[in-house]
C-alpha cells in the first residue's frame, strides 16, 4: 500500500458527504503526512458547505468540493459505502474505515471494526509504519477520536482508547480546542431545534424508545440544519428509561434520513443494514427513498420491538 502511495502522481483524499470530525480529521491528518514528500495532493469533500465548527481542523481551508481530473489514487476516510464518497471514481482506492458494515470497495481496505473511530485506524497505521505524528496530525486525529466516542463517554471505550488519547495530547493535540469546537459551541438555531424536538418527542415501548420526527418545516422555522438534530438524539439516551433513540428526518431533495442510537440493547447497524444503511452497534444511519416517514417508522419499530420484547 505504501508503494502505491509513493508512486502516485496525484492523490485525492476523500471525506464522506456531510463530514464529521472523524472523517474530515482523518483526511486532514493524512494530508499533513503527505505534504512531507508528495508534490500533488487534493483534499476533497462532495458537500460544498461544511460545518464551521470543524474549521479548527488543520488544512480546513484547503478542502474543495470539485473533484480533480488528473487523479491516479484516491484515499477515503470513514466512508462505510462507496456511495458515501459522493463521486463516481473508478481508479485505485485505499479505504480507511472502522464501520462493521463497510462494503470493502477499495483496491486496498484498511478496516478495523473494533476501533472506536477511523482516526484510531489511521493512528494505528501511522504507528505500525513508524510515521512521525506531528502536532497538526495529532490534533486532527484527536478530534476524530473525541467526536466518535462522544467525548469519551461511549461505553465501548477501552484502555487503548485512552492510551491513544494520552499519546496524541503528548504529541500536540489541543484537548480544550477540540472539546470547545465539537461539544461547547452551539448556534441559537440548534437550541431552538433542540427545544422543539424535545417537545415533540414520543416515548414508545414503555418509554424504552425515544422517537423524533423532523421535517423541512421544522428546520426552516428554527433556522437549524439537519445535522443539528443528531445531538438531540444522542442526548435522549441519557434519559433513565430510554435504551433506543430513533430519528426520522425528511430530506430537502426527497427521501428520508434515519439515525438509530442504542445503549447496547440492540445492534443498530444490523437493523439498518436491512434498509441499505450501516454503522456501528450503538450508532447507525440510512437514507431511505420511496417510502413515507410513517411507513419507515412502522417498519423500523417492528424490527426494534422484535429485539426489545
Amino acid at each position: 500500500m505504501q508503494e502505491l502511495i509513493i508512486s502516485a502522481k496525484h492523490i485525492v483524499l476523500i471525506a464522506h458527504e456531510h463530514p464529521d470530525a472523524d472523517s474530515l480529521g482523518s483526511a486532514c491528518a493524512f494530508y499533513s503526512y503527505l505534504l512531507r514528500f508528495h508534490p500533488k495532493v487534493t483534499l476533497f469533500c462532495a458537500t460544498p458547505t461544511l460545518d464551521q465548527n470543524l474549521s479548527f481542523l488543520p488544512w480546513f481551508d484547503k478542502i474543495t468540493a470539485k473533484f480533480p481530473e488528473s487523479v491516479d489514487l484516491a484515499i477515503s476516510f470513514d466512508c462505510g459505502s462507496y456511495g458515501r464518497l459522493g463521486i463516481d471514481y473508478k481508479g485505485a482506492l485505499i479505504n480507511f474505515d472502522h464501520h462493521i458494515s463497510n462494503e470493502n470497495y477499495g483496491t486496498y481496505n484498511c478496516i478495523n471494526p473494533n476501533a472506536m473511530s477511523t482516526s484510531q485506524v489511521l493512528y494505528e497505521w501511522f504507528v505500525a509504519e513508524t510515521i512521525k505524528i506531528n502536532g497538526k496530525m495529532a490534533n486532527a486525529l484527536y478530534a476524530g477520536l473525541m467526536d466518535d466516542t462522544g467525548c469519551f463517554s461511549d461505553p465501548q471505550c477501552t484502555p487503548s482508547t485512552f492510551m491513544m488519547a494520552h499519546s496524541l495530547v503528548q504529541l500536540g493535540a489541543d484537548h480544550t480546542q477540540c472539546v470547545n469546537a465539537l461539544f461547547n459551541s452551539h448556534s441559537l438555531a440548534s437550541f431552538r431545534l433542540k427545544g422543539e424536538m424535545s417537545r415533540r418527542m414520543k416515548l414508545l415501548c414503555d418509554a424504552r424508545v425515544a422517537l423524533f420526527e423532523v421535517d423541512q418545516a421544522l428546520l426552516e422555522s428554527t433556522g437549524a440544519r439537519l445535522r443539528d438534530s443528531k445531538a438531540v438524539v444522542d442526548e435522549a439516551l441519557s434519559l433513565k428509561t430510554v435504551e433506543v433513540a430513533l430519528l426520522v428526518a425528511q430530506l430537502k431533495n426527497g427521501g428520508v434520513k434515519v439515525s438509530l442510537r442504542s445503549s447496547g440493547v440492540l445492534n443498530a447497524a444490523e437493523i439498518l443494514q436491512q434498509f441499505e444503511g450501516g454503522g456501528h452497534r450503538t450508532r447507525a444511519g440510512a437514507r431511505i427513498d420511496g417510502c413515507t416517514s410513517s411507513q419507515i417508522i412502522e417498519n423500523l419499530m417492528d424490527k426494534i420491538r422484535e429485539v426489545l420484547v
